[in-house]
């Protein structure tokens, strides 16, 4: 149940003033990248307004098509669509709406789009740390069931417990493990940018598709292990499609650069296209067999989560010695 509060007449949730907390804490950094990078306050303003207003519009519209039954069906009334502020939102959205508005602000403030990319997709799981957080009384971000076993008696704050009689249950707080894989990966991100600026080979744009491709891959794993049904179609989630998109493109496009750049289809770019390929049919054979779908092999989920986690940590560890590659080849082409 959310929790609601009461603010100058107005109900207001948890959710809403994680989210707003969020924001500001991103608008804040954004600031200060954007001053280190000679980009004036102003468009810094106008990035934060208009991805966020991208993002709410997506994040609303990726939910209503994936429940549009709901309300065309069960409510029979599809314009509570437009209830934008009665909830219903998704993550996924959201990012996809962030990155249709980068080339919006980019008009607006005369900024190359590069460059806002890389002040917005920076730091922005100080964002959605707050949002997962946010998550905590909506029913959302929990976990599959799993058994009592040391890590549940060493750190019990990391599960849901619920007491049914003598009968005990842990649930996974999935939330909680994305709003710390999230900040952290920002606290992994701004200093890597800031480092990269000063280096020779640096381009604009592709610190953002770093961070974009580490969150993506961090977060195929996240979304596989929710259990509450929401972004829900058949068996496979949209944030989780969402997120394995991102490391792919970032594959692909660090290894067209490094192809152009080098003047040559080496090792890297087969590694890059392998790795896209690999990470593609992995998702979807270990979701089937996690689904229990495809039972070609006598292994327990816990088998299949750790595949899952070593090859999206090796299509991340890819992205990263692609893009030093690429700044690399960059630095020597222009020496």
């Amino acid at each position: 149940m959310e929790t609601s509060f009461e603010l100058f007449g107005l109900t207001g949730y948890r959710l809403g003033l994680f989210a707003a907390v969020g924001v500001l804490a991103l608008y804040a950094v954004m600031l200060m990248l954007g001053k280190r990078r000679s980009i004036d306050p102003s468009s810094v303003s106008v990035l934060t307004i208009v991805a966020m207003a991208f993002g709410l519009v997506m994040s609303r519209l990726f939910y209503c098509l994936v429940n549009l039954s709901d309300f065309t069906e069960a409510y029979e009334n599809p314009w509570l669509m437009l209830r934008f502020f009665d909830g219903g939102h998704s993550v996924a959205g959201l990012l996809c709406g962030m990155l249709l508005a980068l080339p919006v602000a980019a008009a607006l403030t005369g900024k190359e789009t590069g460059e806002l990319a890389d002040v917005l997709f920076v730091p922005m799981g100080i964002l959605f740390c707050a949002l997962y957080l946010g998550q905590q009384d909506t029913g959302l971000g929990i976990g599959e069931i799993v058994e009592e076993n040391a890590v549940t008696t060493a750190f019990p704050w990391l599960f849901l417990c619920e007491r049914m009689g003598v009968n005990v249950e842990y649930r996974m707080l999935v939330y909680l493990y994305q709003a710390v894989a999230s900040l952290a990966i920002a606290l992994v991100m701004l200093p890597l940018y800031l480092r990269w600026q000063h280096q020779t080979g640096f381009r604009v744009g592709e610190a953002a598709l770093v961070s974009l491709a580490l969150y993506g891959s961090v977060m195929v794993v996240m979304e596989s292990l929710r259990d509450d049904g929401h972004m829900l179609v058949i068996f496979l989630r949209i944030g989780q499609v969402v997120a394995a998109v991102l490391p792919i493109a970032a594959l692909v496009t660090f290894s067209v650069r490094y192809r152009r750049l080098s003047g040559r289809t080496g090792t890297l770019c087969w590694l890059a296209r392998a790795m896209a390929v690999l990470l593609v049919a992995g998702i979807a054979f270990l979701e089937f067999a996690l689904d229990g779908r495809l039972a070609v092999l006598d292994a327990s989920n816990g088998f299949y989560y750790a595949v899952m986690i070593l090859l999206c940590a090796l299509a991340a560890a890819t992205v990263m010695v692609l893009q030093h590659a690429v700044r690399k080849a960059r630095a020597a082409s222009e020496a």
